[in-house]
């Protein structure tokens, strides 16, 4: 079988239009909903909330220790918020906090090795199906795609930056 049959109808006939509005308003919102119960069941299993996975997830993509104020601003939730998953996450063994050597006051934020490659190795599963997806795809189509999701990334970072303005 073809992986262009597996398309849906509506988004392989109908206007333009038709095909734009299957594609934001349904195709999107239910990936989106699929991602976020994946977050939460995953987030339960390492005995944690979705919002306590994706604030670790942040800091293990940076290159540098964040404070829970560079958190906070990341993430729009408020001080008294992060806070709240700094402990979560230091009482369960995923970050540690550091005095900033340059700032007394100030804390780092830093995931614990071990613990991260525990979270990794939960998203391998994820990982090894998406390879298997890929698969179905030439390179000119993954390219496509890449382009596309990239985008939609940029698109989903405007719009969160309008809503709490």
């Amino acid at each position: 079988m073809d992986c262009h049959d597996q398309i849906p109808v509506a988004l392989r006939s109908g206007s333009r239009q038709d095909r734009v509005t299957q594609l934001s308003q349904h195709v999107g919102r239910e990936l989106a909903t699929k991602t976020v119960l994946f977050h939460a069941a995953l987030a339960a299993r390492l005995g944690l909330s979705a919002t306590d996975l994706k604030c670790l997830d942040l800091l293990r993509q940076t290159k540098t220790p964040m404070t829970a104020t560079n958190l906070a601003g990341l993430t729009g939730l408020t001080g008294g918020a992060v806070t709240g998953v700094a402990d979560r996450l230091e009482a369960a063994g995923f970050v540690e906090r550091v005095r900033d050597p340059a700032d007394r006051r100030r804390w780092e934020l830093r995931p614990l090795p071990d613990r991260q490659q525990e979270v990794m190795g939960r998203f391998a599963p994820l990982a090894s199906a998406m390879s298997e997806l890929c698969a179905d795809y030439s390179d000119d189509e993954l390219d496509l795609i890449t382009d596309f999701l990239t985008k939609l990334g940029s698109v989903m970072d405007e719009q969160t930056e309008r809503l709490r303005q």
